[in-house]
């Protein structure tokens, strides 16, 4: 976390150590300042590499250069290799290339790294700030600008002064309630912010701060051609060098390493591409499963484990043992309508216990290869030809409310202009590719990255994602559709890669949802004190009137209904867990 005041020295220190010590999961193994009149940083390090030596702030040779880096430079050996003849490395760290990038080439350095990463670099001669993001997201940043000064850390925590209560913000409440989640560059908070994917945000001496773009994920329009067999056959033999490139870059580590296996293809293909890299008698699976779940492919994860020879660890969870709903929330800092939250935070509980510090996981696939369901009835509904992308995209997605709903909860239509390039890029685009376009630059890093980030980070867990590599993302990007899903969007070209690698209940296997079931997430007693009517209007998000007509016909079994509670509730669950908690 840091603060900067470009203008005027600081009239006093602007956080202390009890600011930082609120992401202490982030980095329990040491902490680290930097302190002059416009700028003051502050980390906390989880060490990975150089135990011994790769404590943080970073320097350039003539300390004018400072930065911190939360996450990992993948491709850090190739870079120092190339900055050496010029440069003296104070380290072993992989952040520190950044430092020297940066002299060399300004602020396009960020180009070169491949990885996940925010960072803070600040340029003393130019009084300058530059904070960045990795191209999927996959480690937060926030940000508030306010006065002249800029304050950011990695959670929304830290920026949360004694005595603050910012306001929830009616527009991104709007946006919570028709996406699921909160998109960036807003979080559910008037006046913090998140710094998107793929960009950088640029403060100078005498100027607002600027965000700037690096890199966007693009599709192009697919023809919908048939593609010959010995064609479809290189695309996957260059689908799986290219992921097993991103996961070999993945498995340096000094610490103990994992890897999530769910017994579906994803996580099964990166753990089968992984695990050879390993000493045997180092490489640890984990696996979740949950008593009175209808799903259970721990045995399937478990067929995988056995012919690799590896340890696996599958853990059957009872709902007794389960993380409280508030406690994830609180954790995850924004409202988020998944079902995902309670076992992704289950796995990280079972890998902390193991003493393991890094893992990998399959997310990130079925945002490549349309592996949910909802791309296939999406693109065959024939009520959605003439409707714009993002209703398409949303028409099937779950837990969202429809805009006519939306008014009614919030008593205003709240119409956002923002999203109105991104419709125009996807319109552009044939129905599966807008569908993907719009996955990867809202869902992937805005939902699934934030819940993988929080759950693993509160145990100290450093959760890398090859399928998140950008090089696998643009590889994907330009798969022809017949390749990619097959024609019954099973991800054909992934199942089709790893064919040799990975056993047949697993290639086999229909996509299975990651959740514990329905009757854990809430209880009646729960549910009276979250979405009852004096609860509803004393938080007073949304009216209590259609609240409780929605309660009425979830109770009759609707099941669009059911979704849409379960929205609310983890919206009031928020609200009870964090805002009241901190903000009051």
């Amino acid at each position: 976390m840091g603060a900067f005041s470009p203008q005027k020295p600081f009239d006093k220190l602007p956080f202390t150590t009890r600011n930082l010590d609120r992401i202490h999961h982030r980095g329990p193994d040491a902490q680290g300042f930097y302190v002059d009149d416009h700028a003051m940083l502050g980390f906390r390090r989880l060490a990975i590499l150089d135990l011994a030596g790769g404590g943080q702030p970073l320097y350039s040779e003539d300390e004018q250069i400072v930065v911190l880096i939360n996450g990992e430079i993948y491709n850090h050996h190739e870079l120092r290799q190339r900055l050496a003849d010029h440069h003296r490395f104070r380290s072993r760290v992989d952040g520190e290339v950044l430092v020297h990038l940066y002299e060399e080439r300004g602020l396009d350095f960020v180009n070169e790294l491949r990885g996940m990463f925010a960072f803070a670099l600040y340029d003393r001669k130019k009084r300058r700030l530059v904070l960045g993001r990795d191209r999927a997201g996959q480690k937060p940043m926030f940000y508030q600008w306010s006065q002249g000064s800029l304050r950011f850390a990695s959670e929304i925590k830290p920026l949360l002064q004694d005595g603050d209560k910012p306001a929830v913000s009616r527009a991104a409440l709007a946006e919570y309630l028709r996406f699921g989640y909160v998109p960036s560059p807003r979080t559910i908070l008037e006046g913090i912010h998140k710094l998107p994917a793929g960009s950088v945000l640029v403060a100078d001496a005498g100027t607002t701060p600027r965000t700037i773009d690096y890199w966007k994920l693009r599709f192009s329009r697919d023809d919908g051609r048939t593609v010959p067999p010995r064609e479809a056959e290189q695309w996957c033999k260059d689908l799986r060098s290219t992921l097993s490139s991103a996961v070999k870059m993945r498995l340096e580590s000094e610490v103990p390493m994992g890897f999530l296996l769910s017994g579906g293809v994803d996580s099964a293909s990166v753990f089968a591409l992984g695990v050879g890299g390993l000493d045997k008698r180092r490489a640890q699976a984990f696996t979740i499963g949950f008593r009175g779940a209808p799903i259970d492919e721990s045995e399937a994860a478990a067929e995988v484990t056995r012919r690799y020879e590896a340890k696996h660890r599958i853990i059957h969870l009872e709902r007794s043992e389960a993380t409280s709903l508030d406690e994830i929330l609180h954790r995850v800092e924004e409202p988020v309508s998944t079902d995902a939250l309670l076992p992704t935070a289950c796995v990280f509980e079972a890998v902390s216990r193991a003493k393991v510090t890094t893992v990998l996981s399959g997310e990130g696939s079925d945002e490549l290869f349309a592996g949910y369901t909802k791309f296939a009835r999406a693109t065959r509904d024939p009520e959605l030809e003439r409707v714009g992308p993002l209703e398409r995209y949303l028409r099937h997605e779950e837990f969202v409310f429809t805009a006519e709903e939306r008014a009614t909860l919030l008593g205003e239509d709240i119409v956002d202009p923002r999203f109105d390039e991104l419709e125009r890029e996807a319109r552009e685009l044939d129905p599966l590719s807008q569908m993907l376009l719009l996955e990867t630059r809202l869902r992937l890093p805005d939902r699934i990255n934030l819940r993988l980030d929080r759950t693993s980070m509160a145990h100290s867990i450093e959760a890398r994602a090859p399928f998140m590599d950008h090089g696998v993302m643009e590889f994907a990007a330009t798969l022809p559709h017949a390749v990619r899903t097959g024609p019954n969007f099973n991800k054909h070209a992934l199942r089709h890669a790893m064919r040799d690698a990975l056993p047949e209940v697993v290639l086999s296997a229909r996509k299975a949802p990651f959740h514990a079931p329905d009757t854990w997430f809430t209880d009646a007693g729960q549910d009276e004190a979250l979405l009852g009517p004096d609860a509803i209007a004393e938080a007073g998000l949304v009216k209590p009137e259609p609240v409780q007509a929605l309660r009425a016909r979830a109770r009759a079994g609707d099941r669009a209904a059911q979704e849409r509670i379960f929205s609310l509730y983890v919206l009031h669950a928020w609200h009870r867990a964090f805002y009241r908690r901190l903000c009051a």
